[in-house]
């Protein structure tokens, strides 16, 4: 007796029914049809050969069952790895929802089980002694004892919930006259934080160091007055992390995992623990006590439009230097 579910499955695909898919899509979730899913979603991937274009319908379901499938569906899913234009990664999907122990066994050594394991890692999962081959990635298999674990997002089955970090109360600041900026590899890190944004999207991003402090580095922004709110590290790690995650506009959602190497780099740089004989990543608590020796904060003007945003200043009052970075992004 033919199965009815997959006999309408049949009949959607043959007549390229893009609607009727992704309604289907949503009543095997609500069924737990997982294999009347997985079958979707590869044969909808395939329907161009019939002349039909419905690979939103198998992007979507590869989304659910990363989502909502059991883990083995779940890392199938990622291991396809054939999204065009998904909300998230797949394996931040899974790793979203599962825990590595329930993942582990359905995932081959390589880069793709790595980088999954790095999503549950950000997310706050102590994956100590498991191995790696293949991990593009390297950083630590736990967060170090001073790291924040990922607040979110909170990805949904039609979009994700990604609100930026929240800060304390500002205060006007007149800034003094524009200094000499300068470019080094702080710099670049911290605008390799918003690449996505501005690589894939519409955003701009312009950093600088200078010699002297965090309203000097300001200026050099061609600013001469700011709203500035001062952060401990672990907020400036946050808001690092967020925006380094972030798809911002347009762009496709690195995801967590690549936004904790991002935000890794970027403070090995501004502690100067990234130098050609150092090893990678840097040692945890010697990176945490370099953190805290440094003044974080964040900035706005008077004229700041709303869309995604990552202005910060950073003073290392001890080596006489300091960073700006603003970054912007708008959907239209």
């Amino acid at each position: 007796m033919t199965d009815p579910s997959k006999q309408h499955l049949d009949d959607l695909l043959n007549s390229g029914d893009l609607d009727g898919l992704l309604r289907l899509i949503d009543d095997t979730c609500d069924q737990a049809q997982w294999e009347v899913l997985e079958s979707l979603a590869q044969r909808a991937r395939t329907a161009t050969e019939r002349g039909h274009q419905l690979w939103p319908a198998a992007d979507h379901a590869e989304h659910r069952l990363a989502k909502q499938g059991p883990a083995e569906f779940a890392a199938r899913a990622v291991l396809r790895d054939q999204q065009r234009f998904g909300i998230a990664s797949l394996a931040e999907v899974a790793a979203s929802e599962n825990f590595w122990t329930e993942l582990d066994s359905h995932l081959p050594a390589g880069s793709v089980r790595a980088l999954v394991a790095h999503e549950c890692i950000a997310r706050g999962q102590d994956l100590t002694g498991v191995d790696l081959p293949g991990d593009p990635l390297g950083l630590t298999l736990t967060l170090a004892s001073w790291e924040p674990a990922t607040e979110g997002p909170t990805i949904k089955a039609y979009d994700i919930d990604d609100p930026a970090p929240s800060f304390g109360a500002f205060e006007t600041v007149a800034l003094p006259g524009s200094g000499t900026a300068s470019s080094d590899s702080a710099t670049e890190a911290l605008r390799d934080l918003v690449r996505t944004w501005t690589d894939h999207s519409n955003g701009t991003s312009k950093a600088v160091a200078v010699a002297g402090t965090a309203a000097e580095a300001l200026a050099a922004l061609d600013l001469d007055q700011v709203q500035l709110s001062w952060l401990t590290a672990a907020q400036a790690w946050r808001a690092m992390s967020w925006a380094a995650a972030s798809g911002g506009a347009h762009g496709r959602r690195p995801g967590c995992a690549r936004g904790r190497f991002d935000t890794w780099w970027c403070a090995a740089a501004l502690t100067g623990l990234n130098e050609d004989e150092d090893p990678w990543p840097p040692e945890p608590e010697e990176l945490g006590t370099a953190l805290e020796e440094l003044r974080w904060g964040t900035w706005k003007t008077a004229q700041q439009t709303a869309g995604w945003q990552l202005n910060l200043v950073i003073e290392d009052p001890s080596h006489g230097l300091a960073w700006a970075l603003a970054a912007h992004d708008l959907r239209d």
